[in-house]
């Protein structure tokens, strides 16, 4: 049986909500919509989620106000864990599981650990180990043992390459309760808490009905590492368990744990219901050999998809940062912690002018590709200044110099690399006009001072950002800059070294600071560059 593994979480009007998505979910302010929202800029029909190939696929619906995803309006979006989707002052976020949910399905029993008794006991890391053959001296010995191999080698063509650890443990699930003719079988892996959770449940008839799990026993699997076997028709007299196994139904059972690098990792549970028959210690030994190809492909699927998690890290990373700050990142020399710190940068801020206007007069695929173009030509000539890309907001991209890493002259950094935006969208405008195409017209604000850098938001989604005064001024400066135009603070002016062309402005007030803001308009620069100093250093 498989649960539910993808869920919304909808955030609106202080309150947050889960619904499973199964199938179609349609969002909107209709009350005949799965998910019914009160937001009145939503839509009565707003959108749809469909399920396709097991992916889940958001479409708009032709809103009058749009879905948002990362501030740019879209039409139809596949989506990844941890994506938002925001609609109106709603906000909704996609997760999906690692694992099928199959906890609802798993009992915990808990047995008087004193009193417990095995009717076997195996030791996992010695059952693991083939002997050479010189040193077997019983042929019944050779015969187990190639039980094992045999069985082991089923179990890996069974399973072969596959890196999907939930499509993994549902296969190890079905193969086990195969192999051992058992009834049901239970894959629980280590939590990050040290806890054993249910990961994968198989029962030889397919019923959907509990399977008890004894705590007790688990606990005895994790501390001995060892294999155990209880049955309730032991010859070792009348045992406590055996009381236990009646009231749970079962005849018997096979508890082994998973281990890795001498560490357990999980454990696998094979039971025998009333009236099957009984486990025996050679079944014991089989399952306990077992085991180690589990924990090798448990292992193996666990590093494929790190691995796939740190190539999706470093992708987002090389759109957002320059390539020598990502080579730092992968190498580990440089750290990004969720923790903050006081850093001193030089925040600037590229904005289109009269976007909405200019939006509203061609069709939004027109609109996405044109930004598309644009933010293309921004975002390589911020990485040739080494500049980092804090965040696309609609027409707006904040860039941050100084942070993630510090940077010697900063500030001549932006300058010179707003001056080469400028000068890019001049050129660019020029051909686009020969194209009858509209102008794109950019005002640029710049600021230094020290604020709170670090990574930010949930354990789905981080994003480094900065936070202070000196993001807020450079926000404004921004909206004091015209089409063409750079204004830059007396903060960052201050810390360039290169001798640079600039009028200086009356000094203004802005909204949210306390006195008047001192900005120049920057007009050129002259003397060395930016990158020639990056090459020095």
């Amino acid at each position: 049986m498989l649960c539910p593994m993808a869920i919304l979480i909808v955030q609106e009007n202080g309150h947050e909500r889960e619904i499973p998505l199964q199938g179609s979910v349609t969002i909107g302010r209709h009350p005949s919509n799965t998910i019914r929202l009160t937001c009145n800029v939503v839509s009565k029909y707003h959108a749809i989620i469909r399920e396709v190939d097991g992916t889940f696929i958001y479409e708009d619906l032709g809103s009058s106000n749009g879905s948002y995803f990362h501030e740019l309006r879209i039409q139809e979006h596949e989506f990844k864990n941890g994506d938002e989707i925001r609609v109106g002052a709603v906000l909704v976020t996609f997760k999906e599981s690692e694992f099928d949910d199959v906890s609802s399905l798993v009992k915990f029993e808990q047995f008087d650990p004193q009193q417990t008794q095995y009717a076997e006991r195996v030791n996992v890391a010695e059952v693991g180990r083939f002997l050479p053959e010189s040193e077997v001296h019983d042929a019944s010995i050779l015969r187990v043992d190639y039980e094992k191999l045999r069985m082991g080698q089923e179990l890996l063509q069974s399973i072969g390459t596959e890196r999907d650890i939930r499509k993994l443990l549902n296969t190890i699930t079905e193969q086990l309760v195969r192999m051992f003719v058992a009834d049901r079988c239970v894959v629980l892996l280590l939590n990050a808490q040290g806890e054993f959770e249910p990961r994968a449940i198989k029962t030889l008839d397919d019923s959907e009905g509990q399977v008890s799990v004894s705590q007790t026993v688990l606990n005895e699997v994790k501390s001995t590492k060892s294999a155990v076997l209880l049955s309730d028709d032991s010859h070792v007299g009348e045992l406590a368990q055996s009381s236990s196994l009646v009231l749970m139904g079962i005849q018997s059972v096979m508890c082994s744990p998973i281990i890795h690098n001498d560490k357990v990792i999980g454990a696998v549970q094979l039971d025998l219901r009333k009236g099957q028959g009984a486990f025996v210690k050679k079944d014991l030994q089989l399952l306990g050999g077992i085991v180690t190809y589990v924990a090798m492909a448990v292992v193996n699927a666990g590093l494929s998809q790190k691995i796939e998690r740190e190539a999706k890290t470093q992708a987002q990373f090389e759109r957002l940062l320059s390539p020598s700050v990502v080579k730092q990142l992968v190498s580990g020399q440089l750290k990004i912690g969720k923790a903050g710190e006081l850093r001193q940068v030089t925040i600037m801020f590229a904005d289109i002018r009269g976007f909405t206007p200019m939006s509203q007069k061609v069709s939004p695929a027109v609109v996405v590709n044109m930004l598309n173009q644009y933010f293309e030509r921004v975002v390589n000539i911020v990485f040739k200044y080494g500049g980092t890309i804090d965040k696309f907001i609609g027409d707006e991209v904040m860039i941050l110099f100084g942070a993630p890493i510090p940077m010697k002259r900063q500030e001549d950094a932006a300058v010179a690399c707003a001056l080469e935006i400028q000068a890019m969208l001049r050129s660019w405008n020029k051909e686009r006009a020969l194209k009858r195409q509209a102008e794109i017209p950019v005002g640029i604000g710049i600021n230094s001072g020290e604020v709170v850098v670090g990574s930010i938001g949930s354990s789905q989604t981080m994003q480094y950002t900065c936070i202070g005064n000196a993001v807020n001024i450079a926000s404004r400066l921004t909206g004091m800059a015209r089409a063409g135009e750079v204004v830059a603070s007396k903060a960052t002016m201050v810390g360039v070294q290169s001798k640079v062309e600039c009028d200086r402005l009356a000094p203004a007030s802005i909204k949210g600071i306390d006195g008047q803001v001192q900005a120049y308009m920057v007009k050129a620069m002259h003397g060395k560059s930016q990158t020639d100093t990056l090459d020095e250093e």
